[in-house]
Order: structure tokens, then sequence, then C-alpha cells
């Protein structure tokens, strides 16, 4: 075999080791966060350049961009969603099997954000407009983001279920 054709083999395996190893730096960057203040908090911050610390893999989707998340605030199912050029949003939901489990999840989120925040945040609970949901969002005028909080029932043929959504994003 030519001289060049083995040493160029012979390289290929430590050159696709260190993009692998860059790919892991870049991954690793961020330190984990498991403090649901700190979550929060990070998350807020991370609005102003459209979560991009916190993007991991992109998904396919038809109509905006989404990526999986590094961080989920609840359960494992949070994204990132982005419209247009000025609709970033961070986005989780978790199902529960009852009305009183769906309450205590609404509720401990609503807890949990207002210890979070400072004085300077507001809440405001209201009734969802496109079911029988309620919502809570939390605002301040000092950021150009918003928290909240959904709790809605699902129409199911098999018995109750609820769904508890978590936004942070763009307040309009």
């Amino acid at each position: 075999m030519n001289k060049y054709i083995k040493l160029s083999l012979g390289f290929s395996p430590l050159l696709l080791s260190a993009c692998v190893n860059q790919n892991t730096i870049a991954q690793n960057k961020l330190a984990p966060v498991t403090n649901p203040c700190q979550k929060i908090s990070m998350l807020i911050n991370a609005y102003d350049d459209g979560f991009e610390q916190v993007k991991m893999t992109k998904i396919k989707a038809r109509v905006s961009n989404t990526w999986k998340a590094k961080y989920n605030v609840i359960g494992e199912n949070c994204h990132i969603w982005t419209w247009g050029n000025s609709q970033t949003t961070y986005a989780c939901n978790i199902t529960a099997n009852d009305k009183d489990t769906a309450e205590n999840y609404y509720t401990n989120a609503q807890r949990t954000i207002q210890q979070c925040l400072g004085s300077d945040w507001q809440m405001t609970e209201e009734q969802r407009t496109a079911d029988k949901g309620r919502k809570s969002i939390f605002t301040t005028p000092n950021k150009q983001v918003s928290l909240s909080t959904h709790i809605i029932p699902l129409d199911s043929l098999f018995g109750e279920k609820w769904t508890i959504y978590y936004y942070i994003g763009n307040p309009n």
C-alpha cells in the first residue's frame, strides 16, 4: 500500500475521535443544574439568546424549529420551539391520570415558581380560552419573558386524563 494511504488511514481514527471529543465537550460545557430555582433562573436568562445554551438535538418539524432541551423542568419531555424571529419558547408537559394528581402538579408548580422568583414578578390566574383548563402566568416589568403553567383536561375514551404544561417564553 502507498505510504500516504497508510498514513491517512492511521490518522483518520485520531481525527474522528477528536471531533467526537469536541462535541462532548461542547455538550457538557453547561454544568448540570438540579435545584428548581437554579433551573428557573438559568432558563429565564437563557431566553435572551433563544435558549442556545439549553438546546441539544434538533428535531425535524415542518412548521417550526424544535430542539430537545438539556434541562427538563419536569419529567423528561422538554423542548425548545422557535417560530419566526422572536417567538422562542421552552416547553414541558406531564400527564396525570386523575384530577387530584393534576391539581397537585399545577399548584406545586405555582408555589415553586413563586418561591423562586423575586417579589417584582406577578402571577395572574385565568381560564384558558381554547378549552376548560386554567393557566397561571408570571410576568415582571423588568424582563421581556414570562413563565406559565397550564392545567388542561383531556378528552379520553378510556378514563380521565389531564396534561400540565410549563412554558418560558415571550409574554405576548
